[in-house]
């Protein structure tokens, strides 16, 4: 990615979370990421095309991230503890793509064809999700549910972190909350 269209990128994300994407323009963009109106429509067309390219970035930076050194033993709660692990640690590292998700995963600015593309980075937590629940690991649950549930979860984790930077027991209140979560999904 050239430097010019990673500063368009990291400055849309930041507008766009603090202003919203109405609030945001193009020029306003352009501006604060130093680069001419013109260059930033040499790499988009349009902000739509801008805030989808965004999204899907973001999405395939998540995914990558999970991937990396995930457990080869066959416990699904290390697995699960994995992602949950490193969710959390990427949420608190990157602020402000963790909130852009929580603004725009439902917003009709993102497109459909953008929510598909990104679903698919995300492919091999379902794959893993619907393994574990049919070999029984996991209770009898619908796959999108459990994701949804893994989610809300981990939203009020990060959340509560968030809100409490003072916090010194930052991995036991993670490995609380997982506890939890497990508790309640587990088959066990």
């Amino acid at each position: 990615m050239s430097e010019k269209r990673a500063r368009i990128i990291a400055t849309a994300l930041k507008l766009f979370c603090e202003k919203g994407f109405q609030n945001t323009s193009t020029a306003t963009i352009s501006k604060e990421a130093g680069v001419a109106t013109g260059t930033l429509f040499l790499y988009f067309k349009s902000k739509d095309e801008l805030i989808n390219a965004l999204y899907r970035e973001a999405k395939n930076e998540l995914a990558g991230f999970f991937q990396q050194d995930f457990p080869t033993e066959p416990s699904v709660e290390n697995k699960l503890y994995h992602f949950w692990q490193k969710a959390i640690s990427w949420a608190l590292e990157n602020p402000y793509q963790f909130r852009f998700f929580n603004m725009y995963s439902h917003s009709p600015f993102i497109s459909s064809l953008t929510k598909e593309e990104s679903a698919s980075a995300f492919q091999f937590t379902l794959d893993f999700v619907e393994e574990a629940i049919e070999a029984g690991s996991l209770a009898p649950i619908d796959s999108g549910l459990f994701i949804a549930l893994f989610s809300g979860q981990l939203n009020a984790t990060v959340g509560f972190l968030t809100q409490n930077p003072q916090l010194t027991n930052r991995k036991a209140v993670t490995d609380q909350t997982f506890a939890l979560f497990w508790k309640g999904i587990s088959k066990s």
